[in-house]
């Protein structure tokens, strides 16, 4: 079920954007809400919160751009498109470039809101309970905000509370370390303030945070600052199920496909909903949102192949495609995951489809013309359309997963020297996939030995949904000179990397409108 966005959304975007903090000059219009006169009820408090969900929506977020330009940094994808992403393909800038320019401005959209929410509605008269999940709602959510900027520019400015006067509007950079420690604060008082998964159940309030997605967030982003014991705990809780009921679902693909009975499901902590039946059928490419706008997802059109089926704007490298013919099943056969992840060639099976294709009727190139032989089929509607050409997809982005928590508990284990431990959470992930027992077939692994695996089994378990690169950069693969060098043999594009440019610039705009900023290093000839 996709429902949180349908209760007042569009009209909260109208009012918050009416109400934004105190005016320098008073003054009183009665045909206008302020926010002295708006944030009063309970369905106030309602309201704004779900417009700070309605940003995951942008273009800028969720709809196209995060997981783009994460997933083309990544060594199992490359970039094949003519458009904006090339430049951070190949580590290039040019002001203005939306998909450097666009995570800024509506990350700090998304912040305000919480901003909004955090500070207006602790003073409404309502239900207790209710103030806590709307105020927990909005921590988790600007600490979401907090993490895809800490990922992407590292110093960012920390904006807590509304403006107060005209120096508020020149915030200074915090360092990288600084924006973390946010991140973790609130994420921990998301996880306290929240309710478990359960709580929504039968309800129209699925999709909303949970502890547990407060949980699973937070224990990535100690890992990510190398807080590993106490990462270990918060995750445990995950996995010994005390924050919430979550399991693996039985049919990996259920996790990308476009059908709504398999959304939401239990291997589910966060994901963030599309529908085609919400709102209009107006595209959100920028600007605010209005009651024509869709509530869909771009993501499909600009990953499918070409030619007729979408842009074919990444494709996967040969490295993912090679990786996952290490092993087979215990059946001999593909990794079920490769299949639902990638369209391949399939010799001899005159079974095999793509969009309802045959291999050969399908005719599969990329933008210089040549032949391809991958391309992605995660997260495509294939199973239920002949094409990609509307940029309306419904299908909603998961962006965390219990895999991946297991995953990272695993990982945890390992760096605090119990790596014994870790083999039973990896084959968890591995049994799904149908693949051999890894402690009998790489029994007592050393430390280092088991990271190298981790990065494997993660690597086939998360390909194409935007994690890859953010594991690249917290285990520091991308500054150390053999581990790059292993990057460049996946994917050449690293070879253009040059010191600093793993994270984003400041956009130019920002530079110039906020005289408290500097461009990150790396960035700044």
């Amino acid at each position: 079920m996709k429902n949180y966005k349908n209760i007042l959304v569009l009209l909260s975007l109208v009012v918050l954007i009416a109400s934004c903090s105190k005016s320098f000059v008073e003054l009183n219009d009665p045909n206008r809400q302020t926010s002295g006169s708006y944030w009063n009820t309970s369905d106030d408090a309602i309201a704004g919160v779900n417009a700070i969900y309605s940003t995951l929506y942008y273009d800028a977020l969720y709809m196209r751009i995060y997981p783009w330009e994460m997933d083309v940094r990544a060594d199992d994808m490359y970039n094949t498109s003519p458009w904006w992403i090339t430049e951070v393909a190949v580590y290039t800038y040019t002001p203005g470039n939306p998909c450097y320019d666009f995570p800024w401005q509506y990350n700090y959209i998304g912040i305000f809101r919480a901003n909004q929410v955090l500070t207006y509605v602790p003073d409404i008269k309502m239900d207790e309970s209710l103030k806590t999940r709307i105020l927990g709602e909005a921590k988790f959510l600007r600490g979401l905000f907090y993490y895809h900027l800490a990922i992407l520019y590292n110093n960012v400015p920390i904006i807590t509370t509304l403006p107060q006067g005209p120096d508020d509007y020149y915030p200074q950079q915090a360092t990288d370390s600084a924006v973390w420690k946010q991140v973790i604060s609130d994420f921990t008082d998301a996880e306290n303030m929240l309710p478990t998964k359960a709580a929504y159940s039968g309800t129209n309030n699925i999709g909303r945070a949970t502890k547990g997605a407060a949980a699973a967030f937070l224990g990535k982003s100690l890992m990510i600052t190398k807080q590993w014991s106490k990462a270990e705990a918060v995750l445990k809780d995950i996995v010994d199920q005390k924050l919430g009921s979550y399991s693996l679902v039985p049919d990996y693909r259920d996790n990308f496909r476009s059908d709504p009975s398999t959304e939401n499901n239990s291997e589910s902590l966060f994901e963030v909903q599309f529908d085609k039946t919400v709102g209009g059928t107006t595209l959100g490419w920028a600007g605010e949102p209005d009651a024509t706008w869709s509530k869909t997802s771009g993501k499909a059109r600009t990953y499918a192949p070409l030619p007729g089926f979408g842009y074919g704007d990444i494709t996967p490298t040969d490295w993912i495609y090679l990786e996952f013919q290490k092993e087979k099943t215990v059946d001999s056969t593909n990794d079920p995951r490769m299949e639902a992840s990638l369209f391949f060639p399939h010799p001899g099976d005159t079974t095999y489809t793509v969009y309802g294709k045959t291999w050969a009727q399908a005719n599969l190139t990329q933008r210089d013309g040549q032949a391809y032989n991958v391309h992605v089929r995660k997260y495509l509607n294939d199973e239920t359309d002949p094409d990609e050409i509307e940029w309306r997809s419904a299908i909603n982005e998961r962006i965390m997963r219990y895999s991946d928590v297991l995953l990272m508990y695993a990982e945890c284990l390992n760096e605090l020297g119990r790596t014994g431990e870790s083999y039973q959470y990896i084959q968890e992930v591995r049994d799904r996939a149908n693949l051999p027992d890894l402690a009998t077939k790489k029994p007592g692994m050393t430390q280092d030995q088991m990271r190298d695996q981790i990065a494997h089994e993660r690597a086939l378990e998360l390909c194409f949904e935007a994690q890859r690169y953010t594991d690249i950069l917290r285990w520091g693969w991308i500054t150390n000179s053999d581990k790059r060098a292993m990057l460049e043999q996946h994917d050449p594009e690293f070879g253009q990397w040059t010191p600093g440019r793993e994270i984003f610039p400041i956009p130019a705009a920002e530079l110039n409108s906020n005289k408290n900023l500097v461009q990150n290093p790396g960035w700044s000839n």
